[in-house]
């Protein structure tokens, strides 16, 4: 099978994957505006990509390829989105990843609500926002059954990867974490739930010799989920 690699990351890819598994970038995407773009201009798309990767639970990319599809109408109230293994995910955290990427992707830094068709995209990314944090809860809570555990070098390493892959010195890494509102412990911990994915999958396929989609279908049967809506 043909491979490539990510432009982000630098992580191998298989062909006809639209996402990099490591970083999270949406490769289909940058492949198709690149052709007519100066280096300058594709260099910041790759950049907008990344931070999008990031703040959508995107830096690992696992989670993105990991929606269950089958979720209750969009969120419209309570404090409660969720309660996934016991652990709460609460609706103000979808709210703010909503916003984060409103902000980052919508026109003029907003997305039209006044049409139908804008209400109706609104509830759908809500929706994916609240599908990939409770995946997310589900493998960080199964990766604590399993016992896994992560070091702080190893959420250095991933760290000191992403400024490679962004081209940013250590003193522009911290003003493009402060620019988005995220403190060196928020984006670390961001990082250790990333490895704490990485190792689950990885033991799962290596040392249980399941297949991907066998070993996360297990996983998610395993997981009390519980979608709270009004």
């Amino acid at each position: 099978m043909e491979k490539s690699t990510c432009p982000i990351c630098g992580s191998t890819l298989q062909s006809g994957i639209a996402i990099c598994g490591e970083c999270g970038n949406e490769l289909k995407e940058v492949n198709e505006k690149e052709k007519d773009s100066p280096q300058e201009e594709r260099r910041g798309r790759k950049n907008v990509y990344a931070i999008l990767s990031i703040f959508l639970v995107m830096v690992g990319g696992v989670a993105l390829l990991m929606f269950t599809g089958v979720l209750p109408n969009p969120i419209k109230g309570g404090s409660t989105a969720a309660i996934v293994n016991g652990v709460k995910i609460t609706t103000e955290e979808v709210d703010q990843k909503f916003e984060v990427y409103n902000k980052m992707s919508g026109q003029g830094g907003k997305m039209d609500t006044s049409s139908p068709a804008g209400k109706a995209a609104m509830a759908e990314l809500r929706m994916q926002i609240l599908n990939s944090l409770i995946q997310e809860k589900v493998l960080v809570t199964e990766a604590g059954r399993e016992k896994i555990t992560v070091s702080q070098q190893e959420i250095a390493d991933r760290i000191a990867g992403i400024k490679k892959g962004l081209n940013l010195s250590d003193k522009d890494f911290e003003g493009f974490l402060k620019n988005h509102g995220m403190s060196p412990a928020n984006f670390e911990k961001r990082m250790e739930k990333d490895a704490l994915i990485t190792k689950l999958i990885a033991k799962g396929t290596q040392e249980k010799g399941l297949t991907k989609d066998a070993w996360l279908s297990e996983l998610n049967a395993r997981a009390k989920v519980e979608v709270l809506t009004k």
